[in-house]
């Protein structure tokens, strides 16, 4: 039986917004100065609902995520939102990336909640207890998703992604360019008959989270706390699936979509005592062979590599280190997935991160002595200048597609910032609500 659902969408009603000024990127993307940037650009930003800000005298009763709340019922009762039949929404990107064009299309629907390896939800990350934290009190708060998560689905056949090709032909209700340049298209899809033409080429569908893990375990926490209320009310819960939230709102792109771009993220490292970059690489020699480089010619170097590998750079030189062989990762993780363990980023965190430069699991969650960045060009800058104290910088490949299947398919996670699904669903397109 499918675990995707239309859902009876709420959006802002564009007669009454500058639908350009009042979207917004994902939350975890967004620094303070963006946060600033936003809400000075209209104030009905979404910004407000998924990102306010904090205040000095913020108390139980008055924060940030009250304040979302409040700003949620008010827009509502004041017509700012408008909902829709049940639908599901499709949703075309159409963006540039490493100098090609490329077009992503998906859509946005209702997804029933269950743990991480059943009912066919995958995860591939690892996740920490603050941002679900935060996430949940929000979700508290405004009862809600007021963004989706983005999910992978598993399309052999290609049959999805042509049907989602096929339905994108006429006007779309939203059309707009984002501040990275990306084109966002959305259609509403009320048609119950062609809804149920998409939804029955996925019966039993499997999705892998590509971004949102925090999110999603959060609205299980949700789940499991509505319940826990309801039994403690004297009340006895439907069936699962009978309550709104035992749904997630989720994009969902097919991993056959020609558009599907994963970025790397590299890695800047701070604050090492007498880190010495000489000695550094003579003890890497242990594991990897260590090839000097240039700017120009890095990237395909890397790409043309078929064992693991990735690049090392401080001041203004550069390096490959290409792994000798796998026996010091079977060695110290014998029981892990062969597919974990042959992850470039895992070998830079085991065999390089922990044993040369003393960044543990421990300091990598807590983001201690290490900055992450999407921008390879910013990383090399970063590192050559070194800004705020940047002593050297790694760079990785992009995880192709198949390598996070087999992740998740063994039921494993890769470590934290292994991938950047490249361009986010903007926030504020389209809400789901339980109330």
């Amino acid at each position: 039986m499918s675990s995707i659902f239309p859902f009876p969408g709420w959006r802002y009603d564009h007669g009454k917004v500058d639908i350009r000024k009042i979207l917004a990127p994902p939350y975890d993307v967004i620094d303070e100065c963006e946060q600033e940037r936003l809400y000075a650009r209209d104030d009905k930003n979404v910004i407000r609902l998924t990102l306010g800000r904090k205040q000095e005298n913020d108390s139980p009763y008055d924060n940030r995520y009250t304040r979302a709340a409040s700003h949620l019922d008010t827009w509502r009762s004041n017509g700012l939102f408008l909902q829709d039949r049940p639908s599901v929404y499709l949703y075309e990107q159409e963006f540039s990336s490493g100098g090609r064009e490329y077009v992503r299309r998906g859509f946005l629907a209702r997804v029933r909640l269950s743990e991480w390896g059943h009912e066919g939800i995958h995860p591939h990350e690892k996740t920490l207890s603050g941002p679900k934290q935060d996430r949940l009190e929000l979700m508290r708060a405004t009862r809600g998703n007021l963004e989706p998560i983005f999910g992978l689905l598993a399309d052999p056949k290609g049959e999805v992604a042509s049907m989602l090709a096929m339905l994108v032909d006429y006007e779309p209700c939203l059309n707009v360019r984002d501040d990275a340049e990306v084109k966002n298209r959305i259609w509403v899809v009320d048609d119950q008959e062609l809804i149920h033409r998409l939804l029955s080429l996925m019966p039993t569908p499997e999705i892998f989270i590509a971004d949102g893990h925090h999110r999603y375990e959060t609205a299980l926490a949700y789940q499991t706390e509505i319940r826990r209320k309801m039994r403690a009310a004297g009340q006895v819960p439907p069936l699962r699936g009978d309550l709104d939230c035992d749904y997630i709102l989720m994009l969902i792109v097919p991993d056959s979509d020609p558009g599907l771009v994963i970025r790397p993220t590299h890695r800047m490292v701070y604050g090492l005592p007498d880190f010495a970059p000489a000695k550094f690489l003579a003890a890497c020699e242990k594991n990897f062979i260590v090839a000097p480089t240039v700017r120009h010619k890095l990237e395909s170097e890397l790409e043309a590599n078929e064992l693991p590998c990735f690049g090392f750079a401080y001041e203004d030189k550069l390096f490959i280190l290409l792994l000798r062989n796998r026996h010091p990762m079977e060695e110290l993780f014998p029981a892990a997935p062969e597919a974990w363990k042959a992850l470039d980023v895992s070998i830079l965190h085991a065999l390089v991160m922990d044993e040369l430069l003393g960044i543990d699991e421990g300091k990598l969650l807590r983001k201690e002595n290490i900055i992450y960045s999407n921008n390879l060009d910013e990383t090399l800058m970063r590192t050559k200048s070194g800004d705020n104290g940047v002593q050297c910088g790694f760079i990785l490949r992009a995880t192709p597609m198949r390598q996070i299947r087999n992740i998740a398919e063994a039921g494993a996670v890769m470590p934290q910032k292994s991938t950047y699904f490249y361009p986010k669903p903007l926030s504020g397109t389209v809400f789901y609500l339980f109330w």
